[in-house]
């Protein structure tokens, strides 16, 4: 499968939106923590400051949409993966934000900081409504892109991974998919139905951010992307490489900025007493978040095409119509020539073979065959 060329520039230029979209509230954290205060909030080393919007998941995403946006536009096999991975996640935070700002009173608090009415609330408010409808049309555009290769148009084969880097790739992105699993397993059991809402969709002031996803919601997209794109990888799909790298790029910035926080905090070796379950669970994930990414980022650099070059597809059988056939070989009478040799009578009774006595008159005519009774 590959996705047609003009699905891939519309996807591009609803990713372009997207990427203004993130570019734009991490410039207004900027400009209203600074820098020191950014870097404060996204390494943990502050609680986060009132109505802050974005996190270090916001830049990679920022990274994975500009990557999807160059690539769309050059024309890269990779793009097709990138634009799936990066739309998704858009979507799953514009939703978030939604529903979390759009619910979000003094009685019924869904962010640890933030203040309601204010212009920076408000216009996470309307900026996400208006890219909801637009997560929509580019996701329509992208699964109505696929198309089958070859076709009939010449063009370059699809690239997928190397057989090791695939299968290595696979099983790094297999990990995951576990670790995400059991963590939806231990908070189930362990959270209880009192916990569900605060950590599946962060009601209860579980959320830092304003665009911030609640972990729940947060796992359940990465464990939609990431399931694919590990049997992708193991099938050596066209698809991998982008799944692998999109997934790679909006992790690792979160993961090495959590390391830099904790090393500073001095608990990057410790375990929490209260959940040392869940606790051990998440140091794991950003073990692999961390060193996962930068291992499938070196496998999925380069891929190899899935055929030599372009080939036609093959075509159906073809039947001639019914009607005139020349007989064989060049030397073959037409058929309209008559045959050679004497010409038989066209009517009249048959003549008797020379030699035979005549035929008495009156006798009648043998049969001649053909349809209907025998006519005697």
């Amino acid at each position: 499968m590959a996705l047609a060329k003009g699905a891939r520039i519309t996807g591009g230029i609803f990713c372009l939106l997207f990427f203004l979209f993130f570019a734009t509230w991490i410039v207004v954290d900027l400009s209203q923590f600074g820098l020191d205060g950014v870097w404060e909030n996204w390494t943990y080393q502050k609680g986060g400051g009132l109505n802050q919007v974005t996190t270090p998941f916001h830049f990679g995403l920022a990274l994975v949409l500009l990557a999807a946006v160059f690539t769309a536009f050059a024309g890269q096999r990779v793009a097709g993966g990138l634009l799936a991975v990066a739309t998704t996640l858009t979507f799953a935070t514009v939703l978030q934000a939604l529903v979390s700002v759009g619910s979000h009173t003094s009685d019924d608090r869904w962010f640890r900081h933030a203040e309601t009415g204010t212009d920076t609330f408000d216009g996470v408010f309307l900026s996400s409504l208006g890219m909801f409808p637009l997560c929509l049309v580019a996701g329509i555009v992208l699964l109505a892109g696929m198309r089958s290769w070859p076709r009939q148009k010449p063009s370059d084969p699809p690239m997928r991974p190397a057989k090791t880097a695939g299968v290595v790739a696979g099983l790094i992105l297999g990990a995951m998919v576990l670790l995400l699993l059991v963590w939806h397993g231990y908070m189930l059991v362990e959270g209880g139905s009192e916990f569900f809402a605060m950590f599946y969709f962060g009601k209860g002031g579980g959320l830092g951010a304003l665009l911030g996803m609640a972990s729940g919601w947060s796992a359940v997209f990465f464990l939609v992307l990431t399931a694919p794109a590990a049997l992708s990888c193991l099938m050596r799909g066209p698809a991998a490489r982008g799944l692998a790298i999109g997934l790679s790029v909006v992790s690792l910035p979160g993961a090495l900025l959590a390391v830099i926080g904790m090393a500073g905090n001095g608990n990057l070796f410790e375990l929490s007493g209260a959940v040392p379950g869940m606790d051990l669970i998440n140091r794991l994930q950003l073990a692999l978040d961390l060193f996962g990414s930068v291992v499938l980022l070196a496998l999925m650099g380069r891929g190899e095409p899935v055929a030599p070059a372009w080939y036609p597809p093959s075509q159906a059988p073809q039947f001639a119509a019914p009607g005139f056939v020349p007989p064989p070989g060049p030397h073959a009478p037409p058929v309209w020539q008559p045959p050679a040799g004497p010409v038989p009578p066209v009517s009249g009774p048959p003549m008797p073979p020379p030699g035979a006595p005549p035929v008495p008159p009156g006798t009648p005519p043998h049969p001649q065959g053909g349809f209907g009774p025998p006519q005697y």
